[in-house]
């Protein structure tokens, strides 16, 4: 695959070198689309174009905010960086919404025209061929955000599997005017703006849900209640929170303890709780314990 290949070589290493890679694939496609719509005025390429345009200004926003969100802390960000990649996310999402709603009333106005497109097989080759981009991409960046815990490329990974179904679309709408279906580009168009409409409502509740500090659901909160209570010495516990931030899980804890029990063996007990919380939801970076009597 060419993206590993560029990897490999050391252009796109890391979590930063593969937003890189997003803005090198989007100028590709930009002009690939950009001279189909030239040739044909085709409303449906037309569409996955300006998508792609704003892809190339979401590319941007989703390079500086992991690379933002690579920072270390500082005397103003005690916690570090990690939400601006959520929020680059998020702001990318917010341009997909708008560009799909440009399309959906262009295309309904359209749809009335029933305009003729001029379609040759070069122009279905280069639509094609840019399929194939979005599915390379596709697969690199969900592999990557995983790996990274990346909301942004998360994010980004999300959009290029949309634009799959959506150039496909458009594929099959093109087809389908060159043999004198002319409105069908405009319904292409139609339900490429409807996908757009969804992957923003589906990848933007999770960016929303980690900037809001979104806790994890109830199965997990139940695996660190059973680890917690695992160990001995443990009497009880109160004041059980976690939320999910860049793609782990951080958790605060109350432990109570016997009365008489020395600090140190309280504390001993507590490096135990967080090794048992972490072995049953891998996905925990940290635990933060208060030790406290129980009374």
């Amino acid at each position: 695959m060419p993206a590993e290949y560029f990897s490999c070589m050391g252009f796109f290493d890391g979590e930063e070198g593969a937003a890189k890679l997003v803005l090198v694939a989007n100028v590709f496609l930009i002009s690939s689309k950009l001279l189909v719509v030239i040739w044909t005025g085709s409303l449906g390429v037309l569409a996955v174009l300006v998508d792609s345009i704003f892809d190339l200004a979401g590319g941007l926003l989703a390079y500086f905010g992991v690379k933002k969100a690579q920072e270390p802390p500082d005397h103003n960000h005690f916690y570090g960086h990690k939400k601006y990649g959520a929020l680059s996310g998020l702001a990318q999402l917010t341009l997909i919404f708008l560009t799909a709603f440009f399309i959906l009333f262009e295309a309904v106005e359209r749809y009335f025209e029933s305009r003729p497109l001029l379609i040759t097989p070069l122009v279905l080759a280069v639509l094609v061929c840019t399929i194939i981009v979005n599915v390379l991409m596709s697969r690199y960046l969900s592999r990557k955000a995983r790996e990274y815990g990346s909301s942004a490329l998360s994010a980004t990974a999300a959009n290029y599997s949309s634009d799959i179904l959506q150039n496909s679309v458009v594929l099959l709408g093109l087809f389908g005017s060159s043999l004198g279906l002319y409105r069908l580009d405009a319904i292409a168009a139609v339900i490429v703006s409807l996908l757009m409409i969804r992957i923003v409502y589906v990848i933007g509740s999770n960016s929303v849900r980690e900037l809001t500090d979104g806790g994890p659901d109830d199965e997990v909160i139940s695996k660190i209640r059973t680890a917690i209570m695992s160990q001995n010495g443990v009497l009880s516990f109160h004041k059980l929170r976690a939320r999910s931030y860049s793609g782990g899980i951080y958790v605060d804890v109350h432990l109570q303890f016997p009365e008489r029990m020395s600090l140190r063996r309280a504390h001993r007990i507590s490096g135990a709780v967080k090794y048992a919380v972490i072995k049953a939801v891998p996905q925990v970076r940290e635990v933060l314990v208060h030790e406290e009597p129980l009374d």
